[in-house]
């Protein structure tokens, strides 16, 4: 019997455990969601012909929404690795450089679509 309270303890604890991360995973899925959704903003700019300023602009955007999403520390890195992505592009059309600014914003894309397969 007293083993089988072990087990019915266990037990509980890991199903309210999944059932607390899965809601507190919640939010951040939707955040990164919304980084997405600006970096998208900003390839589509680019490629439609915006001007640089614009396209700066919305880079600038989805780089202070990366500061809201709250990431278990295993993940942080990742992260800055994308937002590394992020500087780069702005850093190439400060210089012009249109191609440069592309391939880091679609990284960057890439970088945080992978980061949401890690949660």
């Amino acid at each position: 019997m007293k083993f089988f309270k072990y087990i019915a303890l266990s037990l509980f604890l890991a199903i309210s455990t999944a059932g607390i991360s899965s809601v507190a995973f919640a939010s951040v899925f939707s955040d990164i969601d919304n980084v997405s959704t600006k970096i998208a903003a900003a390839e589509q700019a680019l490629k439609s012909g915006a001007s640089n300023d614009d396209v700066i602009n919305l880079i600038k955007e989805a780089n202070n929404l990366t500061k809201v999403i709250m990431l278990p520390d295993s993940l942080v890195s990742k992260r800055q690795r994308a937002n590394a992505h992020l500087k780069k592009a702005r850093q190439a059309l400060q210089k012009d450089n249109r191609a440069a600014a592309e391939a880091h914003l679609e990284k960057a894309a890439s970088d945080y679509a992978k980061l949401k397969g890690f949660l």
